[in-house]
């Protein structure tokens, strides 16, 4: 693949005087606590659990019985599914926009800041939990093995941990499924807009006009910390053509239900990665490992880019050597521009074996996705 030495200039919103906080400076902030009163609008969405099914006629009427012989606060709800049975919820629209077409389309007044809602506590470093893995495992000959999955892209000891953290903006980060069974994470960049990899996307559902994606903030072991109701499907999803490089691997999805407000789960902001960055160790990735320990999302600070390229329409290449494997693809690379000012710069995108043999992840960001951002902002409120 040919590669080109980052020049792109930062769109015109970007204060190019801001740097990114390092681990250090993070450590010395102070939190800012919240009110911890959970505005009706998110309290309402976390107390109720959605099940989607296909009826004709009159709407399907639930049965809502207590179960025999079990604690009498346990109720049974029997809901009348049809031959579907309980289904996903479909998206409608997913393009890939032209760059060009994209640009038209961008309010000039629109900004790509970030927002914290006044109820939650805001941490410049996160609570992360114990390290905890899976035990050795005996084989047959009675030899002991430890489990692990595509070991290739992480680099010595595996420096991902685990969290298991509702704070703003680490509960911004959230866990994708899609309707080919494929599993990554996102994050919210808008009041209903998520930002993931564009391969994350079911494209070959799509292509058939059958396809969901699911995205679940705070996931831990199968629903959201904040409530089991605090989810949404994707209704639609932008991202540029295929002919485009891996450079510009991230899509930006847009969710029938807007977490992303200052009245639920609030949001990132992004903005450019600078080369001039190179080499420092400023910078967070969180995901959603799959068949590994993690039952929450995954976090590693301290990870510098190496090397960034880019092509034509804004992408950029960030070369890094944090540890990823598979259901990582997605999360967001990013940092504090300041106190309480997380931006995020790029998302994982996939691990490259060069043809010498050696291994670096690749993140995917650069101007256009800014740009990309800014379009959902301004045609997707």
């Amino acid at each position: 693949m040919t590669t080109y030495k980052q020049t792109a200039h930062a769109p015109r919103f970007v204060n190019d005087g801001e740097r990114p906080l390092t681990p250090y400076e993070l450590a010395t902030l102070r939190p800012s606590l919240g009110t911890g009163e959970r505005p009706p609008a998110m309290a309402e969405l976390a107390s109720r659990r959605p099940i989607y099914v296909r009826a004709d006629g009159s709407p399907p009427e639930p049965e809502v019985r207590r179960m025999d012989g079990a604690a009498e606060d346990l109720w049974r709800v029997d809901v009348p599914v049809g031959p579907e049975g309980e289904i996903s919820l479909p998206g409608r629209t997913a393009l890939r926009i032209d760059p060009r077409e994209l640009l038209s389309g961008i309010d000039s007044d629109v900004d790509l800041q970030a927002c914290r809602p006044e109820w939650l506590d805001l941490f410049h470093v996160p609570r992360v939990l114990p390290l905890r893995s899976r035990g050795p495992m005996r084989r047959a000959n009675g030899d002991l093995v430890e489990p692990r999955v595509d070991p290739r892209f992480v680099f010595g000891d595996d420096n991902r941990q685990e969290l298991n953290e509702t704070s703003w903006p680490w509960g911004c980060v959230g866990k994708i499924v899609n309707s080919e069974g494929q599993h990554g994470a996102g994050a919210l960049v808008g009041n209903r807009l998520v930002l993931t990899a564009a391969h994350a996307l079911p494209w070959d559902d799509i292509a058939a006009g059958n396809w969901w994606m699911r995205f679940v903030p705070t996931y831990w072991n199968g629903e959201s910390l904040h409530g089991a109701g605090v989810q949404s499907y994707v209704s639609d999803a932008t991202a540029f053509p295929e002919s485009t490089s891996t450079a510009h691997d991230w899509a930006v999805c847009r969710l029938y239900e807007p977490l992303g407000t200052s009245e639920r789960l609030g949001h990132f902001g992004t903005r450019p990665y600078n080369p001039a960055w190179n080499g420092q160790r400023n910078w967070i990735n969180m995901g959603y490992p799959i068949n590994d320990w993690f039952l929450g999302t995954s976090f590693q600070s301290g990870i510098s880019i190496d090397a960034a390229y880019s092509g034509d329409h804004g992408g950029l290449e960030c070369e890094h050597y944090g540890d990823t494997t598979d259901g990582n693809s997605g999360g967001p690379v990013f940092a504090f521009f300041g106190a309480g000012n997380p931006r995020i710069i790029a998302v994982q995108a996939f691990g490259a074996v060069n043809e010498d043999g050696t291994r670096v992840n690749v993140a995917a960001g650069g101007p256009g996705l800014d740009k990309l951002v800014a379009w959902a902002r301004t045609n997707w409120p």
